[in-house]
């Protein structure tokens, strides 16, 4: 579920979860490594790419309705048939995760048609290919997203980070001189369903049309006069799947899923303003600029639950000024990680182990958790996963 494995964090898509492997004092930030402050915020662009993007709703609606699947909640024959074909499309409109070769170098750029869908092929030293598409556009802005802001470490021809910028220097090496309009690019690719196609043809267009803009906003105009491009989102949809993961219950979840809500309709509320403002406030010449326009940005959105390495949670989601219950809100992501596609057990240690083990408020904690947590659950006293274990009731699926 991670998106990509990164040396120092990864983010949760759709579940709004970051884990940072070193621990990090927020009232103390600026005094941490310019690679453990980078981290975070490359790590909290997925956050902002999440709740701001077409690609972001696709990804929670997929994801949920994946869960949901799993746990054989709510979800019709005819929603069940329409998912798993759903499954061969989003792989396309996503691209691959990973290559055989971390660093390469591009041949040739192709967009193919698969059943009425345009996707694109990469093809690298000579005679391997791979999909590029939403993945590796998101990895490759955050990248840039990162170096915008501090001074971490720079990759070089690296799958998947430097993707978007090596594709640039094939098709338009005029355009890929500029590191931000690389990225807003991206940003704009991340608003459309089939981000890589709309990158690759946008990208080709501005060079049929000698076009080097001079800011961000000139690349913005540029493509809302040759494309019909936005923040995509049903919010009946998203409420309809929290409302399935969340279910009614003598349990109050309406702050979790009136949290998630309005980070999306912040996202839709910044997309009005500007389609790329995150790359936009990023454009601005000086450092100090850019750490201020960006430190607005993190206190309208807030962020999303941060753990790290040692389990410790250092960051939680807060609604109106009161946090909401973190326990309720990551147990969905444990359920989903513990079941397979089709819903059966993986007997593996509890994906939130390390979490329980540093609370000492969570007294349930014990090594069963770490074998086998289903037996844990099995238990009297629950924890947070094992209620909602039996708040899907699980144990009654036939392949549990």
């Amino acid at each position: 579920m991670q998106l990509f494995e990164y040396l120092l964090g990864y983010y949760l898509p759709a579940f709004m979860y970051i884990d940072i492997d070193n621990p990090i004092d927020f009232q103390e930030f600026e005094n941490h490594s310019d690679e453990i402050k980078g981290t975070f915020m490359h790590e909290y662009c997925h956050y902002l790419q999440d709740v701001s993007t077409t690609y972001g709703v696709i990804n929670f609606k997929f994801i949920l309705q994946e869960l949901m699947y799993k746990t054989y909640k709510d979800i019709t024959d005819v929603e069940t048939q329409l998912l798993k074909a759903n499954r061969g499309t989003y792989g396309l409109y996503n691209g691959d995760r990973c290559v055989e070769d971390k660093i390469f170098y591009i041949n040739d750029v192709t967009i193919r048609t698969d059943d009425d869908f345009d996707y694109v092929i990469v093809r690298y030293h000579g005679n391997k290919e791979f999909h590029f598409g939403n993945f590796c556009i998101a990895e490759s802005m955050a990248y840039l997203v990162e170096r915008q802001l501090y001074n971490t470490k720079e990759k070089y021809d690296e799958f998947p980070y430097n993707m978007c910028e090596k594709i640039c220097e094939k098709e338009y090496p005029a355009f890929a001189k500029n590191k931000v309009w690389i990225m807003a690019l991206c940003e704009l690719a991340l608003l459309e369903v089939s981000g890589g196609d709309f990158f690759i043809n946008a990208l080709r267009l501005m060079k049929e049309n000698n076009f080097l803009p001079y800011n961000v906003l000139e690349i913005e105009k540029f493509i809302e006069k040759h494309y019909d491009i936005g923040f995509r989102g049903e919010r009946n949809r998203l409420k309809e799947l929290l409302d399935g993961v969340y279910p009614e219950c003598s349990i109050d979840f309406k702050p979790i899923k009136m949290w998630i809500l309005s980070r999306f309709e912040l996202g839709c509320l910044f997309r009005e303003k500007s389609k790329c403002f995150i790359s936009l406030i990023l454009s601005a010449e000086h450092i100090e600029e850019r750490y201020g326009f960006w430190q607005q940005i993190m206190d309208k959105f807030g962020a999303p639950i941060v753990v790290n390495g040692d389990g410790e949670m250092v960051q939680g989601a807060y609604l109106k000024g009161t946090q909401i219950n973190i326990g309720d809100m990551l147990a969905p992501i444990a359920i989903d990680q513990l079941l397979d596609d089709e819903g059966k057990y993986k007997k593996r240690s509890c994906p939130f182990v390390k979490i329980c083990r540093f609370d000492t408020k969570i007294s349930c904690y014990s090594e069963i958790c770490e074998r086998d947590p289903k037996k844990k659950i099995e238990e009297e006293r629950l924890c947070p996963v094992g209620v909602f274990w039996r708040l899907y009731r699980i144990d009654n699926n036939e392949n549990t």
